[in-house]
């Protein structure tokens, strides 16, 4: 018969074990956006992506959505996010012909986000519409920002 104090440590190392496993795969899927960030971003104008960069790089620390660094940002759901976001606004405005393998490694990793579910599907479109509204507020009055 197990005792109290051996099943809540059995308990904790699955925990632990789980907890382990969600940030590898936050690490995996943000490593892999990073790489299509690194292929395409000599291959476009940045300039034409200023704004929706600037908004990215609010949640990124120390770095840019061009260059991530860091176990923090590496083990974060939000720069995840934040770098589909970016790579859908870019693809959304080059010709639909360009970046084909980047396109379908992006949707592939889209597939593992969904299925860590750090985040509601309402909640997904809810920062879409934030990150919209501030791109639409930034073409409105580009001196102000």
């Amino acid at each position: 018969m197990y005792s109290h104090k051996q099943v809540a440590l059995s308990l904790e190392r699955q925990h632990s074990r789980h907890v382990k496993h969600y940030y590898r795969a936050i690490t995996d899927v943000n490593l892999e956006l990073a790489k299509i960030h690194k292929q395409i971003e000599f291959n476009i104008n940045k300039e034409l992506y200023k704004h929706v960069t600037d908004y990215v790089n609010q949640y990124i620390s120390y770095t840019t959505i061009w260059n991530i660094k860091f176990v923090y940002n590496l083990e974060s759901p939000e720069v995840l996010l934040m770098q589909i976001f970016h790579l859908e606004y870019i693809f959304m405005h080059e010709p639909a012909n360009a970046f084909i393998k980047e396109r379908r490694i992006l949707n592939e990793q889209k597939e593992r986000f969904n299925q860590l579910k750090p985040y509601t599907k309402e909640h997904v479109q809810l920062r879409r519409q934030k990150m919209l509204h501030f791109i639409n507020e930034y073409e409105k009055n580009p001196t102000k920002h």
